[in-house]
């Protein structure tokens, strides 16, 4: 017997709730991209006829979403007052990058704004008030002005709930999983782990810089989150078992400006050899992008399956800015 439009939407969302989170986002990818519905003598995607997904990504802004990212931004402001304006510590060694990606990055001409503490508004207030600047003379004394570069080593809060809400959703199913986060610097990643999780899911952080680790501890410690969030002050290569135990593991574009070229080299080798197959790895930029310039030993595309979540990402962003 055919069921009714209500039934089979309830059967459908039952069945998302029986997906492994990691694949949720690659399933409903497959499924907009898969399906056509007949109607009027026309072809029509079940995107244009108002598919479920849009039901499933409604879920990104429940109540306790919307909740947990108040939490993220009181918390972000709180740590603004505890770091240097650039959220960069005197401690830290900044590698400019001769190659790839971000080479275009001199240090006369780049400033980190962290957008993990900063949004677009935030930036906007910083400069209208004059404690950040946008431009600078390329030939003192002219009107010859150029952009300064802005680059940030954290990822900002709407990535943030895109990361956990829809790409790999921190629900039930996630009990017991273990996100990885490489280079955790201020925490971002931790914080939103444990707020989109209601604190079910733990998460480990491997930081190098000292000052950065004493941050994230401290922040864990007095929010009440050290019961599922751990900080590790250690170079990366030395915890195999951790990175061989995660299911989730967060790169922010982790070696770049920190570590010179052969370093690299040797952390994606690393990489290659540690992390468990099936796991899952959420990389800004791209894996691709990173590496392009690198010269490893096997290929990207024989070692990881690229996922296509681009249906999900145009959802998610008409969401955020309706």
């Amino acid at each position: 017997m055919a069921l009714k439009l209500a039934d089979a939407e309830d059967r459908f969302l039952k069945l998302i709730d029986e997906v492994d989170p990691r694949n949720v986002a690659e399933f409903l990818n497959w499924i907009n991209d898969s399906f056509v519905v007949v109607g009027g003598g026309t072809k029509q995607s079940l995107r244009e006829k108002g598919d479920i997904m849009t039901t499933v990504l409604e879920d990104s802004l429940n109540n306790s979403v919307i909740e947990a990212t108040a939490l993220l931004r009181k918390l972000a402001v709180e740590i603004r007052t505890q770091v240097p304006q650039t959220a960069v510590f005197d401690s830290e060694t900044t590698v400019w990058p001769k190659i790839g990606l971000d080479s275009d990055c001199k240090p006369e001409t780049t400033i980190h704004v962290d957008s993990f503490l900063y949004d677009d508004d935030d930036v906007e207030d910083l400069a209208e008030s004059g404690l950040i600047s946008r431009n600078y003379c390329a030939k003192c004394g002219s009107r010859d002005v150029n952009c300064l570069t802005f680059i940030s080593h954290s990822l900002g809060i709407s990535q943030l709930r895109y990361m956990f809400t829809v790409l790999v959703p921190l629900n039930q199913a996630m009990r017991g999983r273990l996100i990885l986060d490489i280079g955790s610097r201020l925490g971002a990643v931790l914080y939103a782990v444990y707020y989109y999780s209601g604190g079910t899911v733990n998460a480990v952080g491997i930081e190098m810089n000292s000052d950065l680790c004493k941050l994230q501890k401290k922040v864990i410690k007095e929010n009440g989150m050290d019961n599922s969030l751990c900080v590790i002050e250690d170079d990366v290569r030395n915890q195999g078992d951790v990175v061989s135990k995660a299911d989730v593991i967060v790169m922010n574009n982790v070696f770049s400006f920190f570590l010179p070229v052969s370093e690299q080299l040797k952390c994606f080798e690393f990489l290659h050899e540690h992390i468990k197959p099936g796991a899952v790895i959420i990389s800004n930029p791209t894996m691709e992008e990173l590496t392009e310039s690198l010269s490893l030993p096997f290929e990207i595309n024989y070692w990881l399956d690229k996922v296509n979540f681009i249906s999900c990402f145009t959802f998610f962003v008409e969401t955020e800015l309706s």
